[in-house]
């Protein structure tokens, strides 16, 4: 019973609260992307990709090219045309 109650005493005591700041999108959307190209597969992570596209080009009009090759991206099918383009989509994000 001692024992118990100094384990107890000893809870909450101590604590420190850590800030995890998230990645930027354009960092979370390429991670995503190579994640799709890698598995040369779409799937439910697309829709993730097409938000954080939108959420590019909403704070950098020059990038709105990316929401229309996340559509594009959606709709492809055979590793080929999803690796072709994840490149593509992967080279808006470096290049402009």
């Amino acid at each position: 019973l001692l024992l118990g109650a100094a384990g107890w005493a000893g809870c909450g005591s101590g604590e420190t609260v850590v800030q995890v700041t998230p990645p930027p999108a354009v960092d979370q959307l390429r991670t995503t992307l190579n994640q799709i190209g890698e598995a040369g597969v779409v799937d439910s992570s697309v829709e993730y990709v097409q938000q954080l596209a939108e959420e590019i080009a909403a704070a950098d009009p020059s990038k709105a090219k990316l929401v229309e090759a996340g559509e594009k991206l959606a709709r492809s099918r055979g590793k080929s045309a999803v690796k072709k383009q994840v490149d593509a989509m992967l080279g808006m994000l470096d290049g402009g």
